[in-house]
């Protein structure tokens, strides 16, 4: 049993307790409060983001540009927005994105991008193609730059954009073939031949052969341009059917045609070629019931151990050139240099 004193004693404690529990639940929790504010300031951040990709991807859409981060330690990257892109399309990390890159790009790319790491550079800027697992190729314009590095100054992240420029690399293909080729006849041009033949820098035997169309003057004069264009047209079909595929075929110029030959070279085999092209021409009317006819003059050089640069290749086949039309045209004749 208790007391007075100890009963009077027990009934304040017991007092003093219930007015703490009662005071606690009018007054939250400090802690409660500060958890629903970081919440709140977190949301109102998850919704300022949210509007500021809205207005990005709409800022970038239908320009193409894919904006991208990578986490350079670990080799993680991200991509911010699509645009023409899938998702499946974007590599997630580095090694990836380098394996995809195209054999022939490979070494640009990558050289590029370690030495705007390695502090040599303003930025990375690279345009290479990578290859999809189907085998299909994207061209890509590349440009990033380092945005932290850490106290020792080794990169930690890098941001860039990058663009689809495939369709534009076809626009400049096609610019290309055309200011290379030759609009009637579909043969390199004597520009395209030029660039072409420097191009190969091959080894060992190799030939030119120096083609003029012998009375082709009469051909337009008699029977109009719409017959000689003809006329040259059949020529560019029998060089390609006759010539092998590793040949290099252009018309130079007017009724002149080149063509260059540097794997198995022999005089024997030019000599074949040359016949196979006369007798050709030899057999060709131009409008029936006409009895305008025209010949081949063919020029050769050949030669079998230094090679010859173009311009040196062309003066030794002109030569030869006239000297068949000297010994009365619809001939070829051979130089060996």
């Amino acid at each position: 049993m208790l007391s007075e004193e100890g009963r009077a004693s027990a009934e304040d404690d017991r007092g003093e307790t219930g007015s703490v529990e009662r005071v606690a639940t009018l007054i939250p929790s400090p802690h409660g409060g500060e958890m629903a504010r970081l919440q709140a300031e977190i949301a109102a951040l998850q919704h300022e983001n949210g509007l500021l990709q809205e207005k990005l991807n709409a800022a970038l859409d239908g320009t193409g540009i894919c904006l991208w981060q990578g986490t350079i330690p670990t080799g993680e990257l991200r991509v911010f927005n699509l645009q023409n892109f899938q998702a499946g399309d974007m590599a997630p990390h580095f090694d990836q994105w380098s394996a995809k890159l195209h054999p022939d790009d490979r070494a640009h790319a990558m050289g590029s991008y370690f030495a705007h790491l390695e502090g040599k550079t303003p930025f990375y800027e690279a345009e290479y193609r990578t290859i999809n697992p189907q085998g299909g190729v994207t061209w890509l314009w590349d440009r990033g730059r380092v945005v932290d590095r850490d106290g020792d100054g080794k990169p930690l992240r890098i941001m860039g954009s990058h663009i689809d420029i495939t369709q534009r690399k076809a626009y400049e293909q096609r610019l290309a073939e055309r200011a290379n080729s030759d609009a009637l006849t579909g043969l390199l041009n004597r520009q395209g031949f030029g660039k072409a033949f420097a191009q190969l820098q091959p080894q060992g035997a190799g030939a030119l052969l120096f083609i003029d169309l012998d009375d082709f003057k009469g051909i337009n004069d008699q029977l109009g341009h719409a017959c000689g264009d003809l006329v040259l047209q059949q020529m560019a079909d029998w060089l390609r059917l006759i010539m092998p595929g590793s040949a290099l075929c252009g018309r130079y110029g007017g009724d002149e045609f080149v063509v260059h030959l540097h794997r198995d070279v022999s005089s024997h085999g030019l000599a074949q070629l040359a016949d196979a092209l006369i007798s050709r021409m030899h057999g060709y009317v131009p409008k029936p019931g006409c009895p305008q006819r025209v010949g081949l003059s063919i020029g050769i050089a050949l030669w079998e151990e230094e090679p010859l640069s173009f311009r040196q290749a062309l003066e030794v086949a002109d030569r030869a050139m006239y000297e068949a039309k000297a010994r009365g045209k619809r001939a070829w004749y051979l130089l060996q240099v």
